[in-house]
């Protein structure tokens, strides 16, 4: 059987054979939120009531022992990759952190508590799989639900599964460090993408793999900063100089349906509550029998806020006056 890369689980799903009610309470932040505005007595009523048949996770026992060793042993590695002309520090936590000097305002950093929590489908597992001995950089991993030996997880938020603090425009690694380079949802939200793309391109050793993906009909969301969309010809220029891309393709996860799901569901959200059992009534047939200037004086176009529309907008226009 071909080697396996080890792995530390961070999540289960929670089952009645399994619940813990800390486990349980800690990886679900709106559960949390329930108890304390008394909406559930606790976890367990919760758990009962929605969390067993939605397939809630909980946290695995015991696993930040077991990630913290992985960690340990990944940092050793970590250390030999490092450029020699840099300065970088080590979190209390034993993370690299290289997000010191002026790069938080030059690369237009935020503090958020938003959670990027997303498992790897077929195409990374699979990358992940044919370098069990290698490297990995995962550049914007967000908070990884497994913890992967060969995988470096690169972010700009301290979750427990990062091992790197940094930004993608400035990777603080030498050059042809790594077997493979992922970077998914993660381009949008970069400030300067072409920058970003050439980074990790440099770190890519010669004839290894890249793995990217990045929002294109999509309203914003995610990291407080969501800069560009880009087209399927947008994500080849960024990287068309240094990679031979051999394949470009929509994922299952991001089709046309999930495009137009989100949109409907991103405006109706922010509609009063009058306006959108209006908008639930409306048809296909009725947005495709007139043209969209017709809706304009609707309540549920009129009643959308300027940040809803510069959300959902098909465009945006500016004006300014350059500096003396």
């Amino acid at each position: 059987m071909k080697d396996q890369p080890n792995v530390v689980s961070i999540f289960e799903i929670a089952s009645t054979e399994n619940f813990d009610e800390q486990r349980y309470v800690l990886a679900n932040k709106d559960v949390r939120t329930a108890i304390e505005t008394g909406a559930f007595a606790d976890g367990r009523q919760h758990f009962k009531k929605h969390g067993r048949k939605e397939r809630r996770k909980q946290y695995c026992d015991d696993y930040l022992r077991s990630l913290q060793a992985m960690r340990e042993k990944k940092q050793q590695r970590i250390a030999t990759i490092l450029r020699e002309d840099i300065d970088i520090t080590m979190t209390p936590d034993g993370m690299y952190d290289y997000r010191g000097g002026d790069r938080k305002d030059t690369f237009g950093f935020s503090e958020t508590e938003n959670i990027s929590s997303n498992a790897y489908d077929e195409l990374p597992l699979g990358v992940i799989s044919q370098f069990p001995h290698g490297l990995i950089l995962d550049c914007g991993a967000g908070y990884r639900p497994e913890y992967y030996e060969n995988v470096v997880n690169y972010e700009i938020v301290p979750y427990q599964t990062t091992d790197v603090l940094g930004f993608a425009e400035d990777l603080p690694f030498a050059d042809a460090s790594f077997d493979a380079v992922f970077s998914f949802a993660v381009l949008e939200h970069v400030k300067y993408p072409f920058i970003a793309a050439d980074e990790l391109c440099r770190v890519l050793k010669p004839g290894g793999i890249l793995a990217a993906g990045a929002a294109f009909l999509q309203p914003i969301h995610g990291y407080p900063h969501h800069y560009f969309n880009m087209t399927n010809l947008g994500l080849q220029v960024l990287f068309e100089e240094s990679v031979d891309i051999t394949r470009q393709f929509v994922n299952p996860g991001t089709g046309p349906m999930v495009a137009l799901s989100w949109f409907l569901r991103e405006w109706m959200k922010n509609l009063p509550a009058e306006s959108q059992k209006k908008f639930r009534k409306l048809k296909v047939a009725d947005i495709l029998a007139q043209p969209p200037e017709a809706f304009t004086g609707e309540t549920f176009v009129a009643d959308l806020s300027e940040e809803a529309n510069f959300q959902l907008a098909c465009a945006t226009r500016m004006i300014g006056r350059k500096r003396i």
